[in-house]
């Protein structure tokens, strides 16, 4: 396929493809199978023990209907890359007959057009199949290109609040009635106020990352901006846009400060948690666990709300993280390997394994009507969680990622930190930060212009 992105592009895909090959027969061994059997790929252990932990494991079950053997290879996320990387571009015919990708390396595979992208179209086997009407649509959006589907989603991941009902109680704060954005900068405020006043000079309401875009991406997510589209249009210069990076900034820096930024790790943010640093947390269905495992004290303490909404239509949700499963174009039989799709994703045995491994919504949304998601939840005051992260699936905002999505979130981390800057220096100058704020972002809608326009195939 066509591919003018220059010699130093040229060159790291020579290494890449030479990379791949020599980690392909470093790891031959491991990926060997017989004749009629299927391997897929994984780069999440949790993934791999759903598959093959359990007496009989899913992968045996499998085995058992279809009389079809599965191995199941881990690899970390970068092998994974480079060596399918290297596949893709050789025209490699032993290939993993399915691969589970996640959303933040998935568009790279996208760069090419329709036809030559490495991974095989899976439209018609998902309305062939009648899965198309049963699984989330907007899940299918960071998996498309040009109204293609190249995977099928395997979470929807929606976003919630969980916090310190206890500690909001004890300021007299009712936080699920702040329902807006500046209602609940304001509620935090006083929340704050009255920590301090009581001697918690360093209790903070609530996480956001003043040097990282993971918590401004979902806020704008839930006004359905993306920073760009899945037809290549910018949308940073916007001013709705504008406007929420400002409201960011003046979140995290100067007199409305209302958070402070926890540890990466799950233990550590539940540190922050128990010991009521932090008592806000942007929780996607993922994180429960964590929440659950490393904080289990805090049973019945805490509670969780949906996103607030800047203004009528804006979503009370976003999405946070991903993972689809896509079929190599190249592999043996793609009629095995949707079979065997089908059967993890979406046949009940996959759904109950999933479900007890985790606490992550399945995008198909026949099976939220299981009983076990209407179950009260007592680490959450014996709130219905799992309802409310399904009530806020079906409001769940499209989001695409496109090849410059990464570069374009890099430079909203960026700016996170410049508007920040601007507002410890400019206290109460709303305006003056609302026009720093539209004057970098028309400046990176330029620059990612021209890196789209110079990443295109011709």
């Amino acid at each position: 396929m066509a591919f003018h992105l220059g010699r130093p592009i040229l060159v790291m895909i020579v290494v890449a493809i030479v990379g791949g090959l020599g980690l392909a027969f470093l790891g031959k061994g491991a990926g060997r199978r017989g004749a009629g059997d299927l391997t897929v790929w994984v780069f999440a252990e949790t993934h791999r023990k759903i598959y093959t932990d359990g007496e009989p494991s899913l992968v045996e079950q499998f085995r058992r209907r279809s009389g079809v053997g599965v191995g199941v290879e881990l690899l970390s996320s970068r092998t994974e890359d480079v060596r399918l990387t290297s596949m893709f571009m050789s025209g490699a015919r032993d290939v993993p007959d399915a691969v589970e990708l996640e959303i933040g390396s998935v568009a790279k595979y996208f760069r090419p057009p329709v036809s030559d992208v490495g991974l095989l179209p899976l439209n018609g086997f998902l309305e062939r199949s009648g899965w198309m009407n049963k699984v989330l649509k907007a899940r299918f959006a960071p998996w498309s290109k040009d109204g293609v589907i190249f995977g099928v989603p395997h979470d929807v991941h929606p976003v919630a609040l969980a916090y310190r009902e206890d500690l909001f109680r004890e300021a007299g704060i009712d936080l699920a009635a702040a329902t807006t954005w500046p209602a609940f900068r304001e509620a935090c405020l006083r929340f704050q106020a009255y920590w301090r006043a009581h001697g918690e000079a360093n209790r903070h309401a609530v996480e956001m990352m003043d040097s990282s875009a993971d918590h401004l991406i979902p806020m704008l997510l839930q006004r359905h901006l993306n920073p760009i589209d899945a037809d290549g249009r910018i949308r940073i210069t916007e001013e709705k846009f504008v406007e929420t990076v400002a409201f960011y900034a003046e979140c995290v820096a100067g007199p409305t400060t209302i958070a402070g930024q926890a540890p990466a790790a799950a233990g550590g943010l539940a540190r922050d948690l128990i010991e009521g640093n932090l008592c806000v947390f942007f929780t996607p269905d993922w994180r429960v666990d964590d929440l659950k495992e490393y904080a289990p004290g805090l049973g019945g303490k805490m509670r969780m709300m949906p996103m607030p909404v800047f203004e009528a239509g804006d979503a009370r949700t976003a999405t946070w993280g991903g993972t689809m499963i896509g079929i190599p174009r190249n592999c043996r039989d793609p009629e095995a390997s949707w079979r065997l799709i089908e059967f993890l994703y979406f046949g009940p045995e996959g759904l109950a394994a999933r479900r007890r491994a985790s606490a992550i919504l399945p995008p198909v949304m026949t099976a939220w009507d299981d009983p076990a998601y209407g179950r009260a939840d007592a680490y959450f005051g014996g709130q219905r969680v799992d309802q409310l992260y399904i009530e806020l699936a079906k409001e769940l905002p499209e989001r695409y990622v496109t090849p410059a999505t990464a570069i374009a979130a890099g430079y909203l981390s960026k700016t996170i930190g410049d508007a920040a800057g601007y507002v410890r220096g400019h206290p109460g100058d709303h305006a003056g930060l609302v026009a720093e704020c539209r004057a970098r972002l028309g400046g990176i809608a330029r620059d990612l212009e021209r890196r789209i326009a110079h990443g295109r195939f011709d």
